[in-house]
This record gives structure tokens, sequence and C-alpha cells, in this order.
């Protein structure tokens, strides 16, 4: 049975475009829906995923949308052949951005920016808008019926299109990825302007292109040909000529090329479909080499080959070196997949999960609650990717004031700023250019901090606290936070477009308490590792080990376990346990005996007083409450934190305040908390 994926427009038009589109696309792989507010909504949308067309409707779309299914937002872009138009025009060309509504032609206008339309200055016109202005040109995305009739000049650009990381997201999401899948995502990708590409780049003059590849190819250290699909060199860079010992100074570049094609080595490359990293020796220059031989397909025709050659003496050498100073400034990651503990189902999956991610360079975010291991799921996606011979750069946001983490991420110039290094000093998206970066506990970065964040994201490229270049960087983000980012954004704490530039993939990682079975390995590892495998625990505390909330995770069962072997004896007993352990499993069995609400379960009643101790510190709404109850290790729902808190209500223990001031204690409310 095929998954669903609805999708949900303001207006009809988007909805029939956009579902043709993706009905299109997913066509063999899942059943598509669409809807539009226009429309009318009438009922509870079902589906495995839901497409939004923009955050801002998210709250408006949300009653329509059952309580478990995750949504994603749409990302669109525009055809090649569409912005050729736009490229006629001249530079400083003022012209109307012509669509049916307001949000359409401010969101049309913004791809266009963010795509590097730079030349034109655009101005939004929609249908009963007041003062339209006199501007004589108008771009529009498809929609020319409402571009006014004065208008001298209309450039027709089509429809924006959806970019490739919505297809991925969706096909990711509903794991559906397949090689098949995958070759048609190549093909369109050849097809679209993905978001953030400079316009300059796609319709460069053929004369700048070849000495822009020119000053490329010789910059790189590997020896590179591009042949057409008979073989015959197109282009060589000097590199290959020092590597094969043939003088490209001496000759001209017709003979370099046909000195090249005379070589053994030559023929023995022409003659294999494709090499991937093959080891191949050089008869003429005794020297090996490692080949990489690459078809360029256009639509599935091969019209010609990229061939890489690498000096196997050089990579040895250079590998040398790169691990020393990799290793001396400690920006390796030690841990892989095979190193995480557990075989619950939740946690296979989330292992399975990362596996995949890890192999698509796209930016992941790691939610979970303190110790529940995500810096090792960091670098085990690291190490399962293809930067997993680059450097991993791990910093914890958390644990540096706003100025300091600034000018550690970022750098800075000699003389940025009082007791600055002289010389100045890179930062760490610098340090870990080609690799990857960690930013741990990424909710506590201070606003200033995330606008520079986000544009490092967009553009790829840093600039240091006091200077004036930009230095361009290849790196890949992975972000973990045990807060919830999206309270932290209705809040004005954190930013709504820097959170979906991380959250192109997400991982979370479920605590402790809802993998228990977990429990039991982990205390056999964690036993191994501190030298005491021979050490038994007995059955009344592994009861107590295993039913314990572990509010701190696997970090809080490590701390438990050490405490235990050096102040216990060969068989460690439930006296054995730290004071802190002891003390809330007294105070829940305290509870347990004195039962204040009989009418509500056991659980029920432990949630019930835990909103009166919390009421008694502050008042809080109901979703406080629930951020709480969850940190300090409740399984509960908001649903059921509403039932409860409802429930007190009608006790008079608690009372709800006006507006935002949250719910409150009554006088019954802090007298029964006396009892």
């Amino acid at each position: 049975m095929k998954k669903k994926l609805v999708l949900i427009t303001l207006d009809i038009a988007p909805k029939e475009k956009y579902v043709k589109d993706l009905r299109d696309f997913f066509e063999d792989y899942l059943e598509i829906e669409g809807y539009s507010l226009k429309e009318g909504i009438d009922e509870i949308i079902n589906g495995d995923l839901a497409l939004i067309t923009s955050p801002v409707l998210t709250n408006i779309v949300k009653k329509y949308l059952p309580e478990d299914i995750e949504h994603i937002y749409m990302n669109r872009t525009f055809l090649y052949r569409s912005l050729e138009k736009l490229y006629k025009l001249p530079q400083g060309t003022k012209a109307m951005l012509v669509s049916n509504m307001s949000i359409g032609a401010v969101g049309a206008m913004s791809t266009l920016y963010e795509i590097g339309v730079k030349h034109i200055d655009f101005t939004p016109v929609y249908p009963n808008m007041n003062n339209i202005p006199n501007i004589k040109t108008a771009v529009t995305p498809g929609q020319v019926s409402y571009v006014p009739s004065w208008v001298e000049k209309v450039v027709d650009i089509g429809w924006r299109v959806l970019d490739l990381s919505t297809l991925i997201d969706i096909g990711t999401k509903l794991d559906i990825m397949n090689k098949k899948l995958e070759e048609k995502l190549g093909i369109y990708a050849q097809e679209i302007v993905p978001i953030s590409y400079g316009l300059h780049s796609i319709f460069d003059h053929t004369s700048k292109n070849k000495k822009l590849m020119d000053m490329v190819l010789n910059i790189v250290n590997d020896g590179v040909c591009v042949t057409d699909a008979a073989y015959n060199i197109i282009h060589c860079n000097e590199s290959i000529g020092r590597m094969l010992e043939i003088d490209t100074k001496k000759f001209d570049s017709t003979k370099v090329k046909k000195s090249i094609m005379n070589l053994s080595l030559w023929r023995k490359i022409t003659n294999e479909k494709n090499l991937e990293n093959t080891l191949m020796k050089s008869l003429e220059t005794n020297k090996s080499f490692i080949v990489t031989k690459k078809s360029i397909d256009v639509y599935n025709k091969s019209c010609g080959y990229v061939v890489i050659l690498k000096d196997v003496t050089e990579i040895q050498n250079l590998e040398t070196q790169l691990r020393k100073q990799l290793v001396e400034k400690g920006y390796i990651s030690k841990y892989h997949f095979e190193d995480i503990a557990g075989t619950s189902k939740t946690l296979v999956e989330c292992i399975n999960r990362g596996k995949k991610i890890a192999k698509i360079d796209a930016p992941v975010l790691i939610t979970g609650e303190s110790g529940t291991g995500k810096e090792m799921f960091a670098q085990s996606m690291h190490n399962a990717s293809k930067r997993s011979n680059k450097p991993f750069v791990a910093i914890n946001c958390a644990a540096l004031p706003s100025q300091l983490l600034e000018s550690e991420l970022f750098g800075y110039e000699e003389g940025a700023f009082t007791g600055a290094r002289k010389g100045g000093k890179k930062g760490l998206f610098e340090l870990a250019h080609t690799g990857t970066i960690f930013l741990d506990e990424i909710g506590d970065i201070p606003i200033n901090v995330q606008v520079k964040l986000l544009r490092v994201l967009q553009e790829k490229e840093v600039m240091r606290i006091g200077g004036t270049n930009i230095i361009p960087i290849d790196v890949r983000v992975i972000a973990a936070t045990n807060q919830n980012l999206k309270l932290l954004m209705e809040k004005g704490t954190f930013r709504m477009d820097l959170y979906y530039r991380l959250n192109v993939f997400s991982l979370h990682l479920l605590p402790l308490r809802e993998r228990k079975e977990d429990i039991n390995l982990l205390i056999k590892d964690l036993l191994f590792e501190l030298g005491f495998h021979n050490r038994k625990i007995d059955t009344e505390a592994m009861e107590v080990l295993l039913n314990y909330s572990w509010n701190g995770n696997v970090r809080e069962l490590r701390n438990c376990i050490e405490y235990m072997v050096y102040m216990g004896g060969e068989l460690l007993t439930k006296k054995d346990l730290p004071e802190d352990i002891k003390n809330t499993i007294n105070k829940k069995i305290v509870l347990k005996e004195k039962s204040l609400f009989p009418e509500l379960s056991y659980k029920e009643e432990q949630i019930a007083v835990f909103i009166l101790e919390l009421l008694k510190r502050k008042n809080c709404g109901r979703r406080l409450v629930y951020s709480y109850a969850l940190e300090d290790g409740f399984e509960t729902t908001e649903h059921e934190i509403r039932k409860i808190m409802n429930f007190l209500c009608g006790k008079q223990l608690v009372v709800y305040g006006k507006g935002r001031s949250g719910a409150k204690l009554t006088d019954e409310g802090k007298k029964i908390l006396c009892i």
C-alpha cells in the first residue's frame, strides 16, 4: 500500500499546479492529495506526511491535521531556462513582480533574490493593491493575466517549481528513496536553479567559463582530463603532465594531449567502463596512481568522461601530515554507529535512520534530552559520511558568552578587539572546512550570533570579526539541542529561518526511560569499561535500576554505576545506590502509600502532585507545565496534562488566570500540599 502525502496551500491554482508536479515525480511511490484553504477544509486530513506551502500557514492548518502527522514546508525555485529571460534585462532595471496574491509576489521576489537575481529592482504587485507603481516592465511567475494593461514589457518566467531539498525531504521522511528515484532527482537537479546559487554562475560567457576551468584545474593537485565520448582529450591540467612526466611548457596543448593518449596507462584507462579509486601503474614512469573515471551522462547518454589521477606517494605523505595535525588539535571523531549500545526497537530504528542521513550531505538537527548521546550520534554520522576522513569540529554553544562564541565560530583578524591574538585566528568553521562542524546546545546561541550563523549557512562563506575578506567554506553542519526550538521560536529567542535551515534532516533520540530494555546491556558495557566486569548486581538493585526514571539518561546511569562499583563490594545491592536515587525512590513510595486523589491512576496522581508543587513555585500555562513535566522525566502528553489540570480546577485547587498569566494555586491547593 502506497504512503500518502497531503499538500496544503492557500489558493486553488498553486494546489492544482503542485499536486500535478508531485504526482508526475512520485507517481510510482506515493498517493498525493491536495487541499486549499480558499476552497475550505471541512475534515481532519489524514496522511503519512503533510507538505505546507509556507510556514505562515502553520497555525491555520494545524486544526485540520492529526497531532501525530509530521509536516514540512515547501522550498521553491525556478528553472534555468526561465531565468535566461531575466539575464537579458539591463543592470538596474525597475520591474514589477506580479502575482495573484501579495504572499505569492513577495515569495517569488525573495526566491529570485536568494538565487542571485540582484540586478533588477523589484516591486511586488498584486490585485486590489493600493497605489500600483507606474513601472513599464513586469516580471511574473506564470500569471500574465494579473499584469496591469499599461505595462510595455512583460517577462513571464513561469511558475516556481519544487526545490530539490523538498523532494529529498519527502523521499527520506517517507522512506521511499531508491536508486531509480535518486536518478530521477539527478536529472531534475540539472533543470532547476538550486536555492542560493548565483545567477552569474549560470549564465556566464563561454570564454569566462573556460578561463575559470583552467584556473580551477591548475590549482588542483590531482591530474584531471576531460574527454569526449571517443576518449579524445578536450581539456587537461598541468598536474597530469607533472605526474606523467610530460613537460607541458615545451609542447603546445595538442601535442601534450597526444602524448598522454599514447601512454600505456591511458590505454588501460580507456579499456575500462568505469573506475572508482582503482590502483594502476604507469609502465613509462614506474609510478602508481589511484584512478577514477566517471562518465558524463546527459539523460542516460554518455557524452564524455572525466579522468582523475592521484599520485599514491603524494596521498600517503599528505594523509600523514593531516592526521598529525588533526590529532594534535583534537579535531577527530572517535565514535561509530557500532559503538552505540542497545538493542531496543526504537534505538535500532534511530541508528538505521542516522546511517541513511549520514550519506546525504545536508544539515542535520539532533534533538533529545541531556545525556541521550547526541554527540555520539553526530560523530557516528560524520564517520559514516563521505567526509569521514576530514575534520570533525565540535563546540558547546551554551558554554561560551556571546562575544567569545562569535569569535570562536567565525574567527577574527589581528586587532579586531582588545586581547585579539597577533595575526588573528581561524574560526571553527574554517577549521572544519571540507568536514563536519557539530554545534551542540544550538538553542542557547544568542540572537545576534544566530543572524551571522544563518548567513554562513546560506552563503557558505564566513567573514572574520574585524575582517573584510570573504572566506568560502564547505562544511556539513550537525546541530543538537535538548530544548524545544519551536517553543523558543514562539518566545522570539530562536529565529524561524535558522531553524528551517538547520532542520533539513532531523533525528530525535529517545530518553533512557522510554527504551528500558537497553539498560541491562548498557550496565554490562559500563562495568567492562570501568574494569569491573566481574561485579554482579543483585535482583532487587537491578529492578530499581530498570525502573528508575533516569532524568540524566545514559550520563546519569554511568555516574550511578561508577559510584556503586567504588562504594560497594563484589555483589552490588540496593544500599550501594547513590543517595539522590535512594531519596527519589523513598519519595515515590511515600506518595504511593498516601493517595491524595484516589480517583486518579498512580501515574496521573504523580503528575497531579508535580503540577501542584510546580504551581507553588510559579504560575504556568499548560504548555509550560508540559515542558517541565517532560524535563522531570514524566512520560506524558500535552492532552494528559490538560486533562489533569482541568481535574485540579474542578477540585478548586488550581485556577486559570487571565490572558497569559497562566494557572496558579488556590488557598485549597496550598493546603493540600501540606497534608
